[in-house]
């Protein structure tokens, strides 16, 4: 394998475990699943999300290191993969102020860095992982 498409393949890897195995340390603990001021079915809702993407994260992983027969498809998917989910946070960034949604919670995770949102920055650096990742393996 060329260097290019190794550090592409390590990049996105990278992306892959920030949105998939990140998340469930931080959102099925005390902050979120088990944060009794959420209604029951914000908790349902975000145990969901973490375990969909968890395993689309390993989907992912083991199509950019284990599929060999259709390389490019492997790659190509597994970046949509991180595209649907970090695409997806970062969307929804944008729109939280149509419904009244916020970054954070009072009783959540804390801010990083002074006032960075943890999961804004986390994300962020994960989307550009994942681009950075994609345009250096297709070099």
């Amino acid at each position: 394998m060329a260097m290019p498409q190794l550090i592409g393949k390590i990049l996105i890897s990278l992306a892959t475990a920030i949105y998939g195995f990140v998340p469930p340390f931080v959102d099925l603990g005390k902050t979120h699943a088990t944060n009794p001021l959420w209604t029951s079915h914000a908790r349902f809702h975000v145990v969901w999300q973490v375990i969909i993407t968890f395993f689309l994260a390993i989907m992912g992983l083991y199509l950019l290191w284990f599929c060999g027969t259709a390389q490019s498809f492997s790659i190509n998917l597994a970046f949509l993969f991180g595209l649907i989910v970090l695409g997806g946070f970062l969307l929804n960034v944008l729109a939280r102020h149509y419904y009244k949604g916020t970054l954070s919670d009072p009783n959540g995770v804390p801010p990083i860095f002074g006032k960075v949102d943890a999961n804004l920055f986390g994300f962020t650096l994960g989307f550009v992982l994942l681009i950075l990742g994609y345009i250096i393996y297709h070099l």
